[in-house]
């Protein structure tokens, strides 16, 4: 798969994923902020287990790499398209 398509299939992953999350924590009802961030850190450790990496390396990783940018309407993923390759690459 060369690099365009593996962006375009993780962003379309990425959205997926978010929307499961965010339907999933909505199953919660009164979903106390202090909450989420439980979910959030398990599917976290999750990955990184899945990945065979340390949390806390993958977590500067994230924190360096992606990161995020103020909107009008909240944030949003500074998404990492230099960090995927490709077949070609």
């Amino acid at each position: 798969m060369n690099k365009e398509k593996r962006i375009k299939q993780v962003a379309e992953t990425t959205q997926k994923a978010i929307y499961a999350l965010s339907n999933t924590a909505n199953e919660l009802p009164e979903l106390q902020a202090t909450e989420l961030p439980i979910i959030l850190y398990g599917v976290f450790i999750d990955v990184a287990n899945n990945l065979e990496l340390d949390p806390d390396s993958l977590y500067l990783f994230m924190k360096k790499s992606i990161g995020y940018t103020e909107t009008a309407d909240g944030y949003a993923l500074n998404f990492p398209s230099d960090l995927i390759k490709g077949d070609d690459e």
